[in-house]
């Protein structure tokens, strides 16, 4: 596997985003959480997400469904702890995708508005669902997907972690993967300046994922990210 990876603050003054990768016993865990903005938000409650999932990773690394669910419901733990270790005084919530690989298979998830894209045989071939308002819209007919980039509701989430009551995970069905297949994990901020076309064309045109991550990242800073922008890359 080819990895690359970025972290950015855009032109906020706090970095709500937090990125984690780890290779173990063969496998790989890549994961990118993004903060809630508001200012009733705890502005580390992604990095804790990350330190979680990548700790249970050191002791359980399979790649399944239930390995990813028990991440998931252990840093949702973690969160509501310290949400009520503050009195209600802080809220730790935040969206996220994980990753779990073997090399030769992919299993991954998710809740809120992170984001996997999967890119085989040179064209997108998934994207995970949003939980938020505006994807709910999009299901419902009222705009097609290429509208959520601008709806108003794109960060209106309807799951993520630290909810109450829980929000369970959605896992994806695994998806077996080859040699030149690419996964994208990015944060809203990342997705919202970048077209699908854009994520597919580039790493068409890429040697490496560093390559495809700097081409993105052009394009992405081009259309001036007000919000924290955050990605990794994977070709198999």
């Amino acid at each position: 596997m080819d990895i690359s990876s970025a972290r950015n603050a855009g032109e906020a003054e706090i970095n709500r985003d937090y990125i984690g990768m780890l290779e173990d016993r063969g496998c790989g865990c890549f994961a990118v959480c993004d903060g809630s903005p508001s200012s009733f938000a705890a502005s580390n409650a992604s990095e804790i997400v990350i330190d979680s999932v990548l700790s249970d990773f050191k002791k359980t690394s399979d790649v399944s469904r239930e390995t990813i669910v028990n991440y998931f419901k252990n840093a949702d733990e973690k969160l509501w702890s310290l949400t009520r270790e503050s009195g209600g005084g802080l809220e730790y919530k935040t969206s996220a995708a994980v990753l779990l690989t073997d090399g030769s298979c992919v299993i991954c998830g998710h809740l809120g508005n992170c984001r996997m894209y999967y890119i085989g045989e040179k064209y997108l071939q998934y994207i995970t669902p949003d939980h938020t308002l505006a994807y709910r819209a999009h299901s419902d007919g009222k705009f097609r997907f290429p509208g959520i980039r601008k709806s108003p509701d794109r960060r209106k989430l309807t799951a993520y972690i630290g909810a109450d009551p829980m929000c369970e995970a959605e896992i994806i069905t695994p998806i077996a993967v080859k040699g030149g297949d690419g996964i994208l994990l990015c944060t809203d901020g990342f997705w919202e300046n970048i077209t699908e076309r854009q994520v597919e064309r580039t790493l068409r045109h890429s040697k490496s994922s560093s390559e495809w991550l700097r081409k993105m990242l052009k394009i992405v800073r081009k259309n001036g990210p007000k919000d924290n922008y955050s990605a990794i890359t994977i070709i198999f």
